[in-house]
């Protein structure tokens, strides 16, 4: 068999990831329509579509996997090789992919890494052969397509479910799919990972609207030009804060001139260490939960003059000062340790002489706004990677 005696040889056989053999043009046009439009036919036309190519290829795929075996085997144990490395190699609890390449592309570094380790593998000598691997690849984008919303999703940590934010007295919820039961608003169960928005965005806020805990409804947008008329008109005009006053404008005018507005991570002003209720240890001044890249990035707006001012200064003693200071600082680590231990978010502080230029400020806050997932290597390097190795 020539492709068995060229992986002996340990010649390398590149195969164009983008095609994965005769895939036809047509299939490739409804994949990247059901990548934009996200319908459920269409996921079952391309799931049906892979299944014929692979019955096609069957046979002569289980041939070479039994000259690599020594014996006759059933396509239940190449299924079930295929499968155990894929449960080795990806992370399907946590794991996200936007498209069936990041997939594929996440399972080929896991079989690079794990071969790089010197651990013995099957799937690594069957890899070699073009016509596995064509098969191992076609079944993997069958994998993605046929749980297409759990590949794409990833699940937040249970208490960003429910954010709440604003003041003391005027504050509202965005929970990911909110529902109100016996006076206690809550998440619809099994919805979290089903929902069709990218969590803590402004198309999350404009799908679900926003909880108003006070009358216990939803307050509704109707487009995004009627969320920033609130976000400017309402949560603007609550902050008591020059410096948080203009890093509302500042976003609003980010917001209007992104390409893609609805993708964008909400800037929470306010958000609230113990939720709903009332009276709470802490608030951040702004924060970006960043559903694409994951990051959590809290900012404080701290000038001297509110955060580390002491009172009585004249009748003190440099020991009381001092003292007063420890107490002061003390709190405000507290306040930066509790937050990264319950959500994971990291502080920012902005003191005053960072004040002085409230954009630059703000051009911190639009980097981590504007952070996307990193490329991967691409599919063909890895596969070249993969098969290259000895």
């Amino acid at each position: 068999m020539g492709d068995l005696a060229n992986a002996k040889n340990g010649l390398n056989i590149f195969l164009n990831p983008l095609y994965y053999g005769k895939i036809n043009d047509n299939l490739k046009k409804q994949i990247v329509k059901v990548e934009t439009t996200k319908d459920s036919a269409y996921f079952e036309r391309i799931e049906n579509e892979i299944t014929d190519e692979l019955n096609k290829r069957l046979s002569g795929v289980l041939e070479d996997y039994a000259e690599i075996k020594g014996h006759v085997s059933s396509f239940q144990s190449l299924h079930g090789t295929i499968s155990l490395n894929k449960a080795s190699s990806l992370d399907m609890v946590h794991g996200k992919w936007a498209t069936h390449d990041d997939y594929i592309a996440d399972w080929l570094s896991g079989l690079k890494d794990s071969i790089e380790s010197g651990r013995p593998s099957m799937m690594q000598k069957i890899f070699k052969i073009q016509r596995i691997r064509e098969y191992v690849l076609l079944f993997l984008e069958r994998d993605f397509y046929r749980h297409y919303k759990v590949r794409t999703k990833d699940k937040p940590q249970e208490n960003l479910w429910s954010i709440w934010f604003g003041s003391e007295t005027l504050f509202w919820g965005l929970l990911i799919s909110p529902r109100l039961i016996e006076d206690n608003w809550e998440n619809k169960p099994g919805r979290i990972r089903k929902v069709e928005f990218g969590y803590w965005t402004i198309g999350h806020v404009l799908k679900t609207g926003l909880v108003d805990p006070e009358n216990n409804t939803i307050y509704k947008f109707r487009d995004l030009n009627d969320f920033l008329i609130f976000y400017e008109s309402i949560l603007k005009r609550v902050s008591n804060s020059i410096y948080e006053k203009q890093i509302f404008a500042f976003y609003v005018d980010y917001i209007r001139k992104s390409q893609n507005p609805l993708l964008e991570p909400l800037l929470i002003p306010e958000f609230r260490y113990e939720g709903i209720k009332q009276k709470h240890k802490y608030r951040l001044d702004f924060t970006i939960l960043n559903c694409h890249t994951g990051e959590r990035i809290g900012f404080e707006l701290s000038p001297q003059s509110t955060h580390m001012a002491i009172s009585g200064i004249k009748s003190k003693t440099q020991t009381e000062l001092n003292k007063d200071l420890a107490l002061k600082w003390g709190r405000e680590m507290q306040k930066r340790n509790e937050y990264f231990q319950q959500y994971g978010i990291t502080i920012m502080t902005f003191t005053d002489d960072n004040l002085i230029d409230m954009k630059n400020c703000f051009k911190a806050m639009e980097y981590y706004l504007s952070k996307r997932k990193a490329d991967r290597q691409s599919v063909d390097e890895l596969i070249q990677d993969i098969i290259s190795i000895k």
